[in-house]
């Protein structure tokens, strides 16, 4: 399948879902996630990302809200995108402010929050909107999480967040993708790597 055809299917689909089905698909991904972190050592710096409430992508403030607290007790980052359409990462706290990007994501004000190396990020929550067993990833299309992940560590672990499951295979890979370790759906942690 191509990416295309693989991001407008997902769109549609989240769309179809009623308001109580992505709830619940989204209580369930949330266990799952919580779950597979709960292994991981305290004071992992961790980058995440606000959802796109109108894309219906996963809801990740409870994620949030749960991971700086004990008995993980991670530090968080979030990404920004730069002028030059590159993604950076800011470490932030309870005093960061926060900035609505063009695209109506909430971004790390960088006059309140500290920004990271990629190489410093251990664990890194990647949204997409689809993806196949091979750890290939479709998300809107635009590449700044593929050009980030390439400055990132190489055991840095990349975990996709989908609230739907694999597609058998995605068609038109570029040399650029970077594959992820881990998917987490609502229904199953697909380990890749």
């Amino acid at each position: 399948m191509k990416k295309l055809e693989i991001r407008n299917n997902h769109l549609a689909l989240r769309k179809s879902l009623t308001q109580e089905e992505w709830k619940t698909r989204n209580e369930q991904l949330h266990e799952r996630v919580l779950n597979y972190l709960s292994s991981i050592a305290k004071g992992t710096l961790v980058l995440s990302f606000q959802s796109i409430k109108g894309k219906r992508e996963v809801d990740t403030q409870v994620i949030h809200e749960t991971i700086i607290q004990a008995p993980y007790e991670f530090q968080l980052a979030f990404p920004r995108v730069e002028g030059d359409g590159k993604m950076s990462a800011y470490l932030v706290n309870d005093s960061t402010s926060w900035i609505s990007s063009a695209w109506g994501i909430k971004e790390p004000d960088p006059k309140s929050a500290e920004k990271v190396k990629p190489s410093a990020i251990e664990v890194i929550l990647v949204p997409l909107l689809g993806f196949d067993l091979q750890g290939h990833r479709v998300g809107f299309g635009k590449g700044f999480y593929d050009r980030f992940l390439a400055q990132c560590s190489p055991d840095c672990l990349k975990i996709g967040l989908s609230l739907e499951g694999p597609v058998e295979q995605i068609d038109d890979l570029h040399a650029f993708d970077i594959p992820l370790d881990v998917v987490i759906s609502s229904d199953r942690v697909y380990t890749i790597h």
